[in-house]
């Protein structure tokens, strides 16, 4: 299933029913979510994927991703000092 900014615009309380909902999915399916909230990508994502003007920059685990990135692009992204 993709969804393309799935909680964009809504308040906290159905944010959070949409990221209920994809854990629920998730069990059962594979979900891409394509998203710029990176709180939201870390609380309900397994694995991310960083691009950057089309390139794919960094995949791993979304835990590594956030704690430790192996790209300074992804790191600077992440921290805000880019995008």
């Amino acid at each position: 299933i993709l969804m393309d900014e799935p909680a964009s615009a809504l308040d906290p309380i159905a944010t959070l029913k949409i990221e209920e909902l994809i854990q629920n999915l998730k069990k059962e399916y594979t979900i891409v979510i394509v998203t710029h909230n990176m709180q939201q990508a870390a609380r309900v994502s397994d694995y991310t994927a960083f691009f950057l003007l089309g390139d794919l920059i960094e995949y791993d685990r979304t835990a590594k991703i956030f704690t430790s990135p192996s790209d300074k692009k992804t790191e600077d992204y992440i921290s805000g000092r880019f995008g």
